[in-house]
Formats: C-alpha cells, sequence, structure tokens
C-alpha cells in the first residue's frame, strides 16, 4: 500500500505535503495518518459486539470479560506496529536518515492503547444492551475518516475550523506519529498531556460502566 501511494501521489497528482518539500511526504503522511486511523477504526468499529458475541464465555465460563478488551486492543496494535515498521523503513530508503524521535512512538501508542481500551469498555458493555451501536459507530467511521488530519496535516484547514478539529480523538495522535516518524520538528508533549489525562478518565469511566453492567450480561445474551 505504501508503494502504491507513493505511485499515486507522488507519480500521478505530484501532490506536495504542506511545509514539507519532497514529493515523496505526502504518501508517507497519508500512509502515517491511515494506520493510527486504521487502529482506531479496527478497534472501536468490533467494540459494540465484543461481548454480545461471546455467549460462551459469558453465561458458561468462569472468565474474566474484560480481558477481551484487551485483545481487541493489543490484536489492532500488533497489526499497527507492522505497518508502523513499514513506514519507518519507507522513511529509511527515502530520506536516507531516522530521528532518535522515532522511540516517542513508544508512549504515544500506550496513550493511544489505554484510550482504546477506555472507549472499547464503554461500547462493549452498551453494545449488549442496544444491538444496533455497531451500527452507528460503522456510520460514524466513513465521515470521521475525513474529518480526521489523515490526508491533510491540520494545519492546512482554515483557522477557524482548526480548534474544534482538536475534539477529535484521532487529530494529536496522527500529528504526534507523523512528527516522531516522519518531521523533523519535535513533538510536542502539551496536547499529549491533555490526551492522556482524557484518556485514563475514559478508562476509568469505562470501566465503572462495565462493572455495573456485567451483571446483567449473562440475562441479555
Amino acid at each position: 500500500m505504501l508503494a502504491v501511494y507513493t505511485f499515486v501521489f507522488q507519480g500521478v497528482f505530484k501532490a506536495r505535503w504542506p511545509g514539507q518539500e519532497m514529493s515523496a511526504d505526502f504518501p508517507l503522511n497519508v500512509f502515517c495518518g491511515l494506520i493510527v486511523f486504521t487502529l482506531f477504526s479496527e478497534t472501536i468499529g468490533r467494540a459494540p459486539g465484543l461481548v454480545a458475541e461471546q455467549p460462551n464465555l459469558v453465561k458458561k465460563v468462569v472468565f474474566p470479560i474484560e480481558l477481551l478488551v484487551w485483545v481487541n486492543v493489543l490484536n489492532a496494535l500488533f497489526y499497527a506496529l507492522i505497518s508502523l515498521t513499514v513506514l519507518v523503513l519507507g522513511v529509511f530508503f527515502i530520506k536516507q536518515t531516522i530521528s532518535f524521535e522515532i522511540l516517542l512512538l513508544i508512549p504515544i501508542l500506550a496513550v493511544f492503547s489505554i484510550f482504546l481500551a477506555g472507549a472499547t469498555l464503554l461500547l462493549s458493555a452498551l453494545g449488549v444492551y442496544f444491538p444496533d451501536l455497531r451500527h452507528l459507530v460503522i456510520v460514524i467511521m466513513t465521515p470521521l475518516l475525513f474529518l480526521s488530519p489523515v490526508f491533510y496535516p491540520v494545519s492546512a484547514m482554515p483557522e477557524l475550523v482548526q480548534p474544534m478539529i482538536a475534539f477529535n480523538p484521532l487529530t494529536h495522535i496522527i500529528e504526534s506519529v507523523r512528527l516522531a516518524v516522519i518531521s523533523e520538528k519535535p513533538v510536542d508533549f502539551s496536547p499529549l498531556l491533555y490526551y492522556s489525562i482524557a484518556s485514563v478518565g475514559l478508562w476509568f469511566v469505562g470501566s465503572k460502566v462495565f462493572r455495573a453492567l456485567k451483571k446483567g450480561f449473562a440475562d441479555v445474551i
């Protein structure tokens, strides 16, 4: 896919990423955004049916159902790491250099994993009682793809809209991963600090809701 993006955006459209001179930066930045979005969509897309699709584990087996949440997150994260490896190799092949800031991917992905786990806890618990929630989540994914800075940087948006897109849960992660892997600019830790606090808060709320609704899972399923 990285080779396809490079051919299409560099060879056909001659696209340039705002603020970066090399034409190859465009497919690299797009691929970077798609990695984060795919990690998000695969995790959140499965979340509403995560518990409802495992009736045997809920009814017949003594099993800590909360582990399904981390299995879901780690499964998607594993494939994201493979894609990130390809991205890093692509950056090295094109730019002939790799910044040490790539090590910042570890805390960035750790914070994002906590956010995904909290959202999955919340959605998986609600999905047992509201089966149509999975369809709503799928519908939201397509507009979210284009409302996230996947195919463009935040700086390319109108100034009036830029503060609003900051509330998108993918914005800071996509931008931070780009800074760590592709850009020569340092990663801004201020947004990540607030994102970390919000992620821990979401995980706490998701855990509370999951435990509160867990008692009725067997009866509803």
